[in-house]
């Protein structure tokens, strides 16, 4: 279940709302179309019956599920067949006999002795919250304790009465947790304890009929979890003192990717006064004084590939990531940038905004202005520059046809544009068309396999897996390719964590991202750190390696050539973030040009650079202190023992705390 609050819209309801009816019907609303479906029936009291499934891009589960409870409400008896989000086949069966309780994924077997633990369903469609839920009230102080681990609890919910077409509903707002994370999981149900809905801004999942709901809903959920962000932050930062000067620290001056040893920083009112050698004397009169001891001094880090929620912030911020680039999000993003600058919530700085534009399509993006013609698509770009949108995202389904004007439109108002390569076009074709920039390394490899592939669909993904390893990376087309995008200044974000969880990670393995922090993860991963769901299926772990190799090489070459490379996850926070600097060492680029590509070159590619990315004075103290040297083993970026941003100080063990996660000592 935990697996499908964090990806995925959630809900269900019961048979009860239906007079003479026996299945209910939930569906997935997203952009105003609906995605997916719910549906649910019971055979008798004990017994239920799910059928799940949303189209995701082409992408999404398709799952039929039958469980059984005891008359306590507990899970006895489950099973679970269909494909997953990435149309795999799945399995899941889960048995209860007397003190043993046995669950098996996709063929892997575990069992454990039973103490009345819950069951968290890993698969099978969001319809069994409402059992969690129930179970869950039932308990001392509303907690149970889940298998294979963990805690989750609720609390009273919140009594709303919401009106549809002069129409008044009596909900229930309830707040879940799991734990150790304090981050509220919103669920509605309606007064005798059915289940009504969940929200989201990308897309929700509700009761038919119900559908005009979804975004007061998810209003509702964004008022209701207003204190609770402002009291994170208040309690897990403190207002920088208006003279504080970092004594005895090495530098990094990011233009340059040099390190100045022993340098003294002076910060005045929230900005750099000064830097000079800590041999030196000072005229500052500091009201604190932080010893270094040689730790490293750097900018903040900046995740050039976000799509930011804001359950994110703490991990962003513990991670030493003080700015983001989003590159797709609903419009709610743009109060979660006014509250992040005002210190009213938890988060980095959302320095640039993507507008994301696709056409209306089966297989249109998640979010964003979908157009069903050329001059929606125009007045799309004139709206979010109104805005103040910095950037113009296209994605998989725009017509090749509308990109040169669409660009042509965003330029004018100095706007860049970047994205997806459409669908039936190359990348090639997309620059000449007025793209500055592309989106993910697939595309870069895709230019090589012709304008004929529908890259709409999971084959974006798939072709490349089946054939990226071939590709002569000293051939001609390639090098001529390579320099077309140099001498029309083409940057590149390619977001290597992703590619290698998609291509380098199978069954059984522990996500790479993962590995170097497995000693802090809170207790309750540790059960669940084996993929069980990789993207690959056996047969295609030799082209899908190669593939991947061949990736690694090209970022390499491309670096070497001079393209513009930033850091952006796509997903992962800061942790994702440390790992993609880890893959661009790991490729052969030297570890300090690794660090100025995080900081540095974010701020060139989104032309911030006379703002943010270096430390000099007269900039605001935008600032990172690590406890290591990652100029020499990149690595020890993960080791951040201070984070400044926006006039407070943020301590990122204390902050790793409060998501139930250690640190490094």
């Amino acid at each position: 279940m935990l697996k499908y609050l964090l990806l995925t819209p959630i809900a269900f309801y019961s048979v009860a709302l239906f007079a003479q009816a026996d299945t209910t019907v939930y569906y997935m609303v997203s952009q105003g179309d609906i995605k997916g479906s719910q549906k649910v029936w019971q055979n008798n009291a004990n017994e239920y019956h799910y059928s799940y499934q949303f189209n995701d891009r082409g992408r999404g589960d398709s799952i039929e599920t039958t469980l059984l409870t005891n008359n306590a409400g507990n899970i006895i008896q489950l099973n679970t067949s269909g494909v997953d989000y990435y149309k795999n086949p799945y399995s899941e069966n889960y048995i209860l006999k007397n003190d043993s309780a046995s669950w098996e994924i996709n063929g892997e077997k575990k069992s454990k002795k039973f103490t009345g633990e819950f069951y968290n369903v890993n698969d099978g469609g969001p319809a069994m919250m409402e059992l969690l839920v129930k179970w869950l009230l039932l308990q001392p102080n509303k907690r149970t304790s889940t298998l294979p681990d963990g805690f989750i609890h609720t609390q009273e919910p919140l009594g709303k009465n919401i009106s549809l077409n002069n129409n008044e509903l009596k909900l229930k707002l309830f707040s879940v947790y799991f734990e150790p994370s304090p981050l509220p999981y919103y669920l509605w149900f309606t007064t005798d304890m059915k289940f009504f809905a969940s929200a989201a801004s990308w897309g929700s999942f509700i009761l038919k009929g119900y559908e005009g709901l979804a975004d007061s809903l998810f209003t509702i959920q964004e008022i209701a979890s207003q204190d609770y962000y402002e009291q994170q932050l208040n309690n897990n930062s403190k207002v920088l003192p208006e003279r504080i000067q970092f004594i005895h620290a090495n530098v990094f001056q990011s233009a340059t990717a040099m390190v100045e040893k022993d340098m003294t920083v002076d910060v005045v009112g929230g900005k750099i006064k000064s830097i000079y050698s800590s041999s030196s004397t000072s005229s500052t009169k500091a009201d604190t004084i932080i010893d270094c001891k040689g730790k490293f001094l750097m900018p903040g880090l900046w995740d050039m590939h976000a799509h930011f929620g804001k359950e994110e912030g703490t991990m962003y911020l513990a991670g030493g990531v003080t700015h983001i680039r989003d590159m797709g999000n609903a419009k709610i993003l743009l109060t979660y940038k006014n509250q992040i600058a005002e210190n009213k919530l938890m988060g980095p700085g959302i320095s640039y905004i993507s507008g994301f534009i696709d056409k209306k399509d089966p297989y249109q993006g998640p979010t964003g202005a979908i157009i069903a013609s050329l001059d929606e698509g125009l007045k799309a770009v004139d709206d979010y520059h109104a805005l103040g949108y910095q950037q113009i995202k296209l994605y998989s389904a725009i017509k090749p046809e509308w990109v040169a004007p669409l660009a042509t439109r965003a330029h004018s108002y100095g706007m860049r544009v970047c994205g997806h390569i459409p669908a039936f076009m190359t990348a090639e074709q997309a620059i000449n068309a007025g793209y500055d920039e592309v989106t993910h390394m697939n595309f870069i490899f895709l230019n090589f396999m012709g304008d004929t592939i529908d890259t709409r669909t999971p084959v974006r993904f798939r072709r490349v897996g089946d054939n990226a390893g071939t590709l002569d990376l000293n051939s001609a087309a390639v090098k001529n390719f390579i320099l077309f995008m140099k001498n029309k200044h083409i940057s590149l974000d390619p977001t290597m964590n992703v590619w290698q969880g998609m291509f380098d990670e199978f069954k059984g393995d522990t996500s790479n991202f993962l590995k170097p922090v497995v000693s802090w993860l809170p207790e309750s991963w540790l059960a669940n750190l084996a993929i069980q769901t990789p993207f690959g299926s056996d047969a295609q772990e030799a082209s899908y390696k190669a593939a991947f190799s061949n990736m690694m090489k090209m970022l390499k070459l491309l670096y070497d050539n001079g393209i513009l490379l930033v850091a952006g996850t796509d997903g992962g926070e800061a942790n994702a973030l440390h790992h993609e600097l880890e893959l661009y060492t790991q490729a052969g680029i030297p570890a300090n040009e690794v660090l100025k590509i995080a900081t540095y070159n974010a701020a060139l590619d989104c032309k911030l650079q006379n703002e943010y990315g270096q430390v000099l004075p007269g900039r605001d103290a935008d600032l990172i202190l690590i406890d290591g040297d990652p100029t020499a083993d990149i690595s020890t970026i993960r080791r951040v023992a201070l984070v400044i941003k926006d006039n407070r100080i943020y301590n990122p063990r204390q902050l790793l705390q409060t998501q139930g996660w250690k640190y490094y000592y």
